[in-house]
C-alpha cells in the first residue's frame, strides 16, 4: 500500500476591475491518496485563506493514466488527463479561513503520482509539492495492529457517514429549503448501514461505492481531524437462499437447495469475510447484522409453503451458520443475528421457536455477539401509553383488542428485554447485546397522541393511545405517516448495544406498482376485514432514495429533528 500526500500552495493572482479594489484571495489544497493494488481513494481539502469565495471550480491533471471512477462532495468529471470538480449547492461558499474536504475513488495501473497541481476557478496554481506532512492527515499505509475484541462495538466510536447517502441528504434539504431543509442536513451527520443484498453489491452498493471502497473511506473517516476514537462501519447482510420466505415476491438470489447454499458461501459470505480480513481494515469495528427477515419469517409463517421449504430444507440454518463461522472469524467483526422484531416474533407460540432455532443456528459456532431486532421496520422502542398488554381494561386485557392481538411485547423495549431474557436461559452469554434498528420507528408529528385514551372500549382505548399508526402491525413497505426514531446511540438501555440506523431514512422498500403487494397502497392482504397495507404512494424501486418520503419522515420524526 503506498500512501501519496501532497501539499500544493495555491497563490490565486491578483484581480483589478475599474474603481474597484480587490485583495487577493488564496487557498491551500491538501492532497491525499491511499493507494491498494489497482485502485485508490483521494481526499481533497480546500482551504480558503483568502476573501470570501462564491461558487468553486478546481481542476487537476493526472500524470500517469489515472480514471476517477466515483466522487462525492462535488460534480465530478473527467475528460482524459482533466479532472474537474465543481461545487455542489451545500458548499459552494466558502467564508475566509473556511475548508471544504472533497473526494473520489480511481484506478491506476502503471503507477499514481499525485497530480502536478490544481487551478482553481481558472487561475493556474503556483507552487511544488511540499514535502511538510498533510494537515489533514489520511490513512495510515501501514495497518495498525487489530484492537482486541470490545464487549460494545459502539460504545466510544465514531459511527460511519455514507457520502453518498449525505450527497442524497444535502440534496434534498437544499431543494427543501427553510426549516425543513435545515431538519433534513442533522441527518447526514447520522450513520447509517450499508446493504450488502446481492452478489453484485459487494463490488456496487445502490449503483454506487462498493464495499472496498466504503471501507477506505471509513479508514479516511478514522484519521480525519486527528480524532482518535475508531470507526464503526454497520453491514447489512440480505442474500439468504429463500430469503424472506413470508414476502409474497421472491428476491431471492439462490435458491432452496443445496447448490444455492453453496453458491451463497462461495460468492456472497467469502468474498465478504475475504475483504473484511485484509489487514488494512484492522482498526475499523465492523458490525455485521446477519439477514433481516429470515429466521423471523420462518417461525411465523410455519404453513406457508416457502418457509415449511425453508425449514425443512435446512437451507436457512446451513447458510447462517457459514455466515455466522466465516465473519465472526475475523478479529474486528461483530455479528449480530437477526432476530425479527415484536411485531412478528412476540407472540408466545413464535418466540419460543424463535430462540430454538437461534440456538441451533449458533451451537458450535462461535462468532455471535448479540442479536438485532426491527432491521428496517416501524414498531417504536416503547408505547409510552400502552406499557403492558395484559392490563385489564374495563374487564378486557389490552392484549384481546383489534390491534394487538394476543401479542404480549408491543414494542422493542418489551421485546428486547424478554428475547435476551430467553437467550441467557437457553444457555448463551450473560453479556449479550441487542441492537434497535430506530431509522423509521418514531411516529412523531400531529398524528402522534399525546395522552391515554379515556374510552371504555378496549379497540378504541387501543387505537388512541398507541404510537404506532399502522393499521396492521405486519404492514411493512413505505408505511404512510412513519417518522425517524431516535438517533444512533451507543448503550441506551440495559441490554441494548446500541440504536442504530440500519435502513437509511429515505430508501424506498418498493415501488407502489410493483410486482410487492404489499408496497400497493391499495392491496389488503386476507386477514378477514379490510386492512390496507398503509404503503405510501408513488414510490419509487427498492433501494431508490425518495425525497418526498425522506421530507415525510423527518418531519414526523420523535424526538424532532
Amino acid at each position: 500500500m503506498k500512501l501519496l500526500r501532497v501539499l500544493v500552495g495555491i497563490v490565486l493572482v491578483f484581480v483589478a476591475l475599474p474603481g474597484v479594489a480587490w485583495a487577493a484571495p488564496g487557498c491551500v489544497v491538501t492532497y491525499g491518496a491511499d493507494s491498494w493494488p489497482g485502485g485508490f481513494t483521494a481526499a481533497v481539502t480546500i482551504k480558503n485563506t483568502g476573501d470570501r469565495v462564491d461558487g468553486w471550480t478546481l481542476r487537476f491533471d493526472f500524470t500517469a493514466g489515472q480514471t476517477v471512477t466515483h466522487g462525492w462532495s462535488a460534480r465530478w468529471s473527467q475528460s482524459g488527463a482533466r479532472v474537474q470538480a465543481v461545487n455542489e449547492p451545500y458548499n459552494r461558499v466558502l467564508a475566509p479561513g473556511a475548508t471544504v474536504t472533497i473526494g473520489f475513488n480511481g484506478r491506476w495501473t502503471g503507477g499514481n503520482p499525485s497530480p502536478a497541481g490544481f487551478t482553481l476557478n481558472g487561475t493556474t496554481c503556483g507552487g511544488q509539492p511540499s514535502p511538510s506532512p498533510s494537515p489533514s492527515p489520511s490513512p495510515s499505509p501501514s495497518p495498525s495492529p487489530s484492537p482486541e475484541r470490545v464487549d460494545n462495538p459502539y460504545l466510544g466510536a465514531r459511527g460511519y457517514l455514507n457520502p453518498e447517502y449525505v450527497a442524497h441528504v444535502n440534496a434534498a434539504a437544499t431543494a427543501a429549503g427553510g426549516e425543513v431543509g435545515t431538519a433534513m442536513r442533522k441527518v447526514a451527520f447520522q450513520p447509517t448501514g450499508l446493504w450488502l443484498d446481492s452478489v453484485a453489491a459487494i463490488g456496487s452498493i445502490r449503483g454506487g461505492m462498493g464495499l472496498r471502497q466504503h471501507l477506505e473511506r471509513a479508514l479516511v473517516q478514522a484519521s480525519s481531524q486527528g480524532n482518535t476514537d475508531p470507526v464503526v462501519v454497520t453491514l447489512v447482510l440480505n442474500d439468504l437462499p429463500g430469503k424472506d420466505c413470508s414476502s409474497w415476491y421472491s428476491t431471492t438470489e439462490f435458491p432452496v437447495t443445496a447448490e444455492g447454499v453453496a453458491a451463497y458461501r462461495n460468492q456472497f459470505v467469502e468474498p465478504i469475510a475475504a475483504i473484511l480480513a485484509d489487514p488494512r481494515y484492522a482498526r475499523l469495528r465492523i458490525v455485521t447484522l446477519v439477514e433481516p427477515e429470515t429466521l423471523g419469517s420462518m417461525v411465523s409463517w410455519p404453513q406457508d409453503p416457502p418457509c415449511v421449504e425453508a425449514r425443512t430444507s435446512g437451507v436457512y440454518v446451513q447458510g447462517l451458520r457459514h455466515a455466522v463461522a466465516a465473519l465472526g472469524a475475523v478479529p474486528n467483526v461483530y455479528v449480530y443475528l437477526d432476530a425479527a422484531r415484536s411485531s412478528v416474533a412476540g407472540w408466545t407460540e413464535v418466540s419460543g421457536s424463535l430462540v430454538d432455532v437461534l440456538a441451533e443456528v449458533v451451537e458450535g459456532t462461535p462468532g455471535v455477539h448479540g442479536f438485532v431486532t426491527n432491521v428496517a421496520n416501524y414498531v417504536p422502542v416503547e408505547e409510552v401509553f400502552l406499557p403492558d398488554a395484559a392490563k385489564i381494561h374495563y374487564g378486557s386485557p389490552l392484549y384481546l383488542s383489534r390491534w394487538i392481538d394476543w401479542n404480549p411485547y408491543i414494542d422493542e423495549d418489551d421485546y428486547t428485554r424478554f428475547l435476551r431474557a430467553a437467550l441467557i436461559e437457553a444457555g448463551f452469554p450473560e453479556d449479550i447485546g441487542m441492537l434497535i434498528d430506530t431509522s423509521r420507528n418514531g411516529w412523531g408529528g400531529p398524528a402522534r397522541p399525546t395522552a391515554v385514551s379515556v374510552s371504555t372500549d378496549v379497540n378504541t382505548y387501543v387505537d388512541q393511545s398507541r404510537l404506532d399508526r399502522r393499521v396492521n402491525r405486519y404492514n411493512w413497505c413505505n408505511q404512510l405517516n412513519a417518522g425517524i426514531g431516535e438517533r444512533p446511540a451507543a448503550a441506551p438501555r440495559p441490554g441494548v448495544d446500541a440504536y442504530i440506523w440500519a435502513r437509511p431514512p429515505g430508501e424506498s422498500d418498493g415501488a407502489s406498482d410493483g410486482p410487492n403487494r404489499w408496497c400497493d397502497p391499495t392491496f389488503a392482504p386476507p386477514m378477514g376485514s379490510y386492512r390496507p397495507s398503509g404503503a405510501t404512494p408513488g414510490a419509487p424501486g427498492y433501494g431508490v432514495f425518495w425525497p418526498s418520503y425522506f421530507a415525510t419522515l423527518v418531519q414526523n420524526a420523535y424526538p424532532p429533528l
